[in-house]
């Protein structure tokens, strides 16, 4: 049976399945505020295609709430790539990741990396990769990135991306809080999730596109501007450092950055845990970086900081004061 159809056998418009898995996944991800559930909730009571969505998707996350607890490994993979439709993928990911994992006995960190283990194509730590799109455009993912591709339509679940489109106008990126819609020949950097990052961000280094929030008004964001953006809106305007696209050559170029935000960045190429004493976090830095070296990045810092690096076996690095 197809679980997204209404009992009546007419299948239900797409607009209004894909705005009700957006809204079951953000509600089931426990990030909601007041507003975004009362808002949640005006949406379900505007029309009754709206709830009839709403009722189905429950239900069917109902039934892996209670199925999944028999399912063999091997199974629960299964199920989290199955695709009949791109929506159907979006709905294993987005609620049943939690109950498969606990089938299959994961640890909180392995649970975090299930976008990595289940997405078509994702980076391991310190690597980037390159991919060519079907209508003549690029992509290159950075470093712990996973990303799902179905012709033209994209879905960024997690990391950075570099998207340079086609002659074409119809790639259209997804990812929990919306889509970006880029103009053809355009360029630019899409990230979600990352440090000190709030929603998805988008800079755009030329061309242009369109930021559809889940439930907000769109806006058109032109050469040279980003913003960061959530399911309700957009972040204010601001202008794309010049050094926003370093990441792609291997390099972090830092202006008066906070140590503790260089750390960050550098973490997520190296393998092992990285952290930063709060006696010195406050530290600004100035210079470049080798994304590529990040051990060799974190002696370089100890020789223009007042710090130094604590190794333990080559996996624990702590920067403490010197």
């Amino acid at each position: 049976m197809n679980r997204f159809k209404p009992a009546n056998d007419q299948p239900l418009d797409e607009r209004v399945l894909d705005q009700a898995l957006n809204w079951m996944v953000a509600l089931q991800s426990g990030t909601c505020n007041a507003a975004e559930q009362h808002a949640c909730q005006q949406w379900r009571n505007e029309h009754p295609q709206h709830e009839l969505a709403w009722q189905r998707l429950a239900g069917l996350s109902r039934d892996m709430r209670v199925n999944t607890h028999a399912l063999s490994a091997s199974s629960a993979r299964q199920l989290l790539q199955a695709r009949s439709v791109p929506s159907r993928r979006t709905v294993l990911k987005g609620f049943a990741g939690l109950s498969v994992a606990s089938a299959l006995g994961l640890s909180v960190r392995e649970r975090v990396l299930l976008p990595e283990l289940f997405s078509d194509y994702h980076t391991a730590t310190g690597e980037r990769r390159h991919l060519r799109l079907a209508d003549n455009g690029e992509l290159q993912l950075d470093t712990r990135t996973a990303v799902d591709i179905r012709g033209a339509h994209l879905t960024l679940n997690l990391g950075r991306l570099l998207l340079i489109t086609g002659i074409s106008a119809g790639t259209a990126v997804q990812t929990a809080n919306g889509w970006v819609r880029p103009a053809a020949l355009s360029r630019m950097i899409i990230s979600h999730d990352l440090p000190r990052q709030q929603g998805t961000q988008v800079q755009m280094l030329s061309g242009s596109a369109s930021i559809e929030p889940s439930h907000g008004a769109s806006l058109l964001l032109g050469t040279g501007r980003q913003l960061s953006f959530d399911r309700l809106q957009g972040g204010p305007l601001a202008t794309v450092s010049f050094s926003a696209d370093a990441w792609t050559q291997g390099l972090l170029i830092a202006e008066r950055m906070p140590l503790v935000e260089v750390l960050e960045q550098l973490d997520r190429y190296r393998r092992g845990v990285l952290r930063c004493d709060p006696a010195v976090a406050g530290l600004q830095v100035s210079g470049s970086f080798s994304l590529d070296q990040p051990e060799a990045s974190l002696d370089l810092l100890a020789k223009v900081l007042p710090v130094r690096v604590q190794r333990v076996f080559g996996y624990l690095a702590t920067v403490v004061p010197a």
